[in-house]
C-alpha cells in the first residue's frame, strides 16, 4: 500500500486564488490594499527567515501589502504603541520568538483582537473554543490559529468522511495541538489529545483513523504505529543535520492512506490560512 500525498501547495493555491478578488475589492473600496504587519526580531534562524519570506511572497501574490515592524530594543508597551501608530494596519502577526524584553503573555493580552491574524489573543482564542461545529467558525467569521486551521482544511480536502472517526493529536501546544484537537472535534470526530507524558502511545495511535503529529520530535511516530489506511498529518518541522524532517517516520507512507510530506504539506496551507484570517479582518474594518 502506498499513501496518497496530501499536496499542500495545490490547496494553498486554491485558497489564495479565492482571496485575490476579495483583496482587490477592498482596494477598490478603500483606495488601498489590505496591510499585514509582521512583528519580528532579527535572529539567525534559517527556517524562520524562509517562512517569513514565504509569508511576504504570498501577500504579494494576492495583492496584499506587508510591513515589517522590528521588535528589537522595544518593550511590550513600546511595541504596542508602534502597532497602534500604523494607521492603515489591518492585521498583525508576531514572528516568535521576540526579544526577551517583551512579555509575550502581556503583549497578547493587550493586542487588539481585531488585528490578531493568528487567533492567539485571549479574546479570539476563547471565542474559538465556544463553537461546537466547524460551520460556526465560518458563519461567525472567527479567526483561529493558522496551523490548526490548515490541519482541518487539509483533512477536509481529502474528501474522506470524518464524522464519527477516531483522531489522535500528538502535542498540546496552545497554537497547534489544543486548537487542532478542538477543530477536529468540531468536524464531529472523536479526539484523543496526547502529550509527552502520555502512556501507551503506540496502542493509542494505532487505533486512530486520523493522526496529527505536533510534538516537535524528529520521527517519534513510528510507521508500525499507523493504522492501515489512516490519514497522517505531520506538523513537525525539525532540523536533521541540515535537512527538514517531520515527527513521523517516512516509512509511515507505506501504511497510511493519506500523508503530508515534510516540505510542501502543511506549511503552504498554514501561510494561506494566515492570509485568509488577514483578509477577513480587513473586511471587518470595511
Amino acid at each position: 500500500m502506498s499513501a496518497v500525498i496530501l499536496d499542500g501547495k495545490a490547496l494553498a493555491i486554491k485558497i489564495r486564488e479565492s482571496l485575490g478578488p476579495r483583496a482587490a475589492a477592498l482596494k477598490a473600496k478603500r483606495g488601498r490594499p489590505p496591510l499585514l504587519a509582521i512583528v519580528t526580531s532579527e535572529r539567525p534562524d534559517k527556517a524562520a527567515v524562509r517562512y517569513r519570506q514565504s509569508q511576504k511572497k504570498a501577500c504579494e501574490e494576492i495583492g496584499m501589502h506587508w510591513n515589517t515592524l522590528s521588535a528589537d530594543w522595544r518593550g511590550s508597551d513600546d511595541l504596542l504603541r508602534a502597532i497602534s501608530g500604523m494607521r492603515d494596519c489591518d492585521a498583525v502577526i508576531l514572528d516568535l520568538p521576540l526579544n526577551k524584553s517583551i512579555a509575550i503573555e502581556e503583549l497578547l493580552a493587550k493586542l487588539p483582537p481585531e488585528l490578531d491574524a493568528e487567533g492567539v489573543t485571549p479574546f479570539n482564542y476563547g471565542r474559538l473554543f465556544e463553537i461546537k461545529a466547524y460551520e460556526e467558525l465560518q458563519k461567525r467569521r472567527l479567526v483561529a490559529p493558522c496551523t490548526a486551521l490548515a490541519i482541518a482544511e487539509l483533512l477536509r480536502s481529502t474528501g474522506v468522511p470524518l464524522a464519527g472517526k477516531r483522531a489522535v493529536v500528538l502535542g498540546r501546544s496552545s497554537i497547534v495541538g489544543k486548537p487542532a484537537a478542538h477543530l477536529l472535534s468540531c468536524l464531529d470526530m472523536t479526539v484523543t489529545l496526547c502529550h509527552s507524558k502520555s502512556s501507551d502511545l503506540p496502542e493509542v495511535v494505532s487505533s486512530a483513523d486520523v493522526v496529527v503529529a505536533a510534538m516537535g520530535k524528529p520521527r517519534m511516530v513510528k510507521a508500525a504505529w499507523i493504522k492501515a489506511g489512516a490519514v497522517v498529518i505531520d506538523a513537525g518541522v525539525n532540523d536533521d543535520g541540515g535537512k527538514v524532517c517531520g515527527d513521523v517516520e517516512p516509512e509511515a507512507a507505506s501504511r497510511a492512506g493519506w500523508v503530508t510530506p515534510p516540505v510542501g504539506g502543511l506549511g503552504p496551507v498554514t501561510t494561506a490560512m494566515l492570509l485568509s484570517n488577514s483578509v477577513m479582518l480587513a473586511e471587518r474594518r470595511g
